[in-house]
């Protein structure tokens, strides 16, 4: 048997194992609810079948006719994050190369009768890598004038991506096992590439009776008069910097979502949904194409539930695949709480990703956790960290 298939059938195993031990180890099984980006990102990136109790403003909007109370959550991630020396070919004092990405968000989810509707706010900014380079320090001195001066440049070379702004959602139940949803979104994203090169500079003007030929006076006489405040005002101010522009573009528009939702099954325990992302994207910088995603969901009991989702772009052959699945449990001993643990494997772009979760809950307040770590080889630190907090009342 090939390495590839014991290693998918060892990840097998422990999903299986840790399912059957969270079974054995929980009293009670009740639905526990989650901040919905995060259940989404540990489940794989599943969720067109999904029913929803907490929210659907980043999955299917369909979904929202399935929340429960009022759900106001906030989130946190960083991923890719990295600091990296690089080499000094040309003699540089510091040459380092920083990257992250970090993406909080906020949403508030509410269901009325057959309506549900999502509002949220989320931001993105990727540092794709930026390089800190502090080169030799050139000095002179110039003998006529007893000036000294040394210039030491620093640069930086910069790779941004941003993006941010309000989504809304509505969904809307037709009958009982048919519902539709909507999602429109306001994006402003921002592109910059290019590097700033700044300079440092030192000046110092000693006084005539200092004896220039003895290196003990003269050393001296120098450091005591460096201007180094006004050198660091200087250069705060940018003063003599240079800025070579590469990329620097922005622009504000709508993307618009629609999505759909059945039950396959009277009970619920089956369903299935259909979405088409990025419809319009209207003055948007750096367009994402527009996806067609279909996805099943199942949840036999209570505490156990699973998704598979087949996406395609609408700009290439290639189909993506998400698949994930949860378990909770819940107790009312001495407090109300619950935990789930959840976890997925996504192939997209032809690239491979695992994810796991966990949430915490203690009354009507939830904690969340999701790790997402690419296939490929990368350090922990690169992976996604995401987390957090919902109150649901």
């Amino acid at each position: 048997m090939g390495k590839g298939v014991c290693k998918s059938m060892d990840v097998l195993s422990i999903w299986v194992a840790c399912a059957l031990g969270f079974f054995l180890l929980c009293s009670g099984f009740l639905g526990v609810s989650a901040n919905e980006a995060l259940r989404i990102a540990g489940m794989g990136g599943a969720f067109v079948g999904l029913r929803y109790a907490e929210g659907a403003i980043f999955g299917n909007p369909a979904g929202l006719i399935n929340v429960q109370d009022n759900n106001i959550s906030a989130a946190f991630s960083a991923q890719n994050l990295d600091y990296e020396n690089l080499s000094s070919d040309g003699g540089e004092q510091l040459n380092t190369k920083i990257s992250f990405m970090l993406t909080p968000s906020i949403y508030y989810s509410r269901a009325i009768g057959r309506i549900g509707i999502g509002l949220g706010y989320a931001d993105n900014l990727d540092n794709r890598g930026s390089i800190l380079k502090v080169e030799n320090t050139k000095a002179e001195y110039i003998v006529d004038e007893r000036k000294f001066l040394s210039d030491t440049n620093t640069v930086f070379e910069y790779d941004f991506f941003r993006e941010r702004g309000p989504l809304v959602s509505f969904g809307y139940s037709i009958n009982p096992g048919l519902a539709v949803g909507v999602r429109l979104k306001y994006k402003h994203k921002v592109v910059k590439e290019g590097t700033i090169t700044r300079p440092f500079r030192l000046t110092a003007v000693h006084d005539e009776d200092v004896n220039r030929k003895d290196a003990t006076k003269l050393i001296p006489a120098i450091i005591n008069n460096l201007d180094v405040g006004d050198a660091i005002g200087k250069f705060k101010e940018g003063e003599d910097s240079r800025e070579d522009v590469v990329i620097d573009s922005s622009g504000s528009g709508l993307d618009f979502d629609i999505g759909i939702q059945t039950k396959l099954l009277a009970s619920g325990a089956l369903s299935a949904g259909f979405m088409l992302d990025h419809l319009i994207q209207r003055r948007i910088v750096d367009p994402q194409p527009s996806r067609v995603r279909f996805g099943i969901g199942i949840a036999p009991a209570e505490w156990f539930s699973a998704a598979l989702d087949f996406q395609k772009s609408l700009n290439d052959k290639e189909l993506d695949l998400n698949l994930g699945w949860e378990v909770c449990g819940e107790w009312r001993r001495w407090f109300s709480g619950g935990i789930t643990i959840r976890s997925g494997f996504a192939r997209e772009a032809s690239k491979n990703k695992v994810s796991v979760g966990i949430s915490l809950a203690l009354g009507g307040s939830q904690w969340d956790y999701t790790l997402v770590k690419p296939l490929d080889g990368s350090p922990i630190r690169k992976a996604a960290h995401m987390l957090s907090s919902t109150t649901r009342f």
